[in-house]
């Protein structure tokens, strides 16, 4: 996890070169982001790919990003700040598939999830939907979901299902195989359910973006589908 950075710094470039899973999500992201986009981020953690992705879509796009833990939430807006990034709503509250308050576990030695953790630290947090949060916030598209949700990837799908069947987002998901089975899910209902709405999915390996790999050993899936219409 990188704390406080600069993005276009050689500090961080060094210090990004140490991590070729942050350097293959970055790589891949910038590959597919757009300029004037509008994108959701769903885990944005310290603020490492946000940045990223808020470079990439520019003062055009605009970028709302979720991260429930208060003291991950305070680094990802001090990140916002130090890199003067002005088209990023950030909202200390979770991603779910109902609204209501959750509990949501920090990890020893970083991340966090609704999976339960030893020796962690258990917040109590706000949860909404994604359709519920367009609906109050009254967006009216999004083109891009970038999920790192620990566990949680079904859920938050599944609370999204609205605004997947109409507005045919792109999707990035860090796919959390062992967080997923503690929860009770798996990757192939993942898949299944994003199948079925039509999505063609492809499996990733963020670390080698050039290997084989099949639903049991992707570290990523990236989801696209023709918009509603099409």
């Amino acid at each position: 996890m990188i704390d406080c950075f600069v993005y276009e710094s050689g500090d961080f470039k060094a210090e990004l070169q140490k991590s070729a899973h942050y350097c293959g999500e970055i790589s891949f992201l910038r590959s597919i982001a757009r300029p004037g986009m509008q994108v959701m981020e769903i885990g944005a953690n310290t603020g490492v790919t946000v940045v990223a992705l808020a470079k990439a879509i520019g003062d055009a796009g605009h970028l709302y990003a979720f991260e429930p833990v208060p003291e991950y939430y305070a680094a990802l807006m001090a990140n916002l700040s130090r890199n003067a990034v002005t088209n990023v709503s950030a909202y200390n509250m979770a991603l779910s598939n109902h609204t209501g308050r959750i509990a949501f576990y920090k990890r020893e030695g970083g991340g966090s999830g609704i999976a339960p953790a030893r020796g962690g630290e258990t917040h109590w947090v706000e949860a909404t939907t994604i359709t519920e949060f367009l609906i109050v916030e009254e967006i009216d598209r999004v083109n891009l979901l970038n999920l790192d949700c620990e566990g949680s990837e079904l859920l938050v799908l599944q609370g999204a299902r609205a605004v997947l069947e109409r507005h045919a987002p792109q999707i990035f998901c860090e796919i959390h195989h062992g967080y997923l089975e503690e929860l009770g899910h798996s990757a192939d209902e993942v898949i299944g359910y994003l199948s079925d709405l039509g999505y063609s999915v492809q499996f990733l390996q963020i670390e080698d973006l050039e290997a084989d790999v099949c639903v049991d050993t992707c570290s990523h899936v990236y989801a696209t589908k023709a918009p509603h219409g099409c």
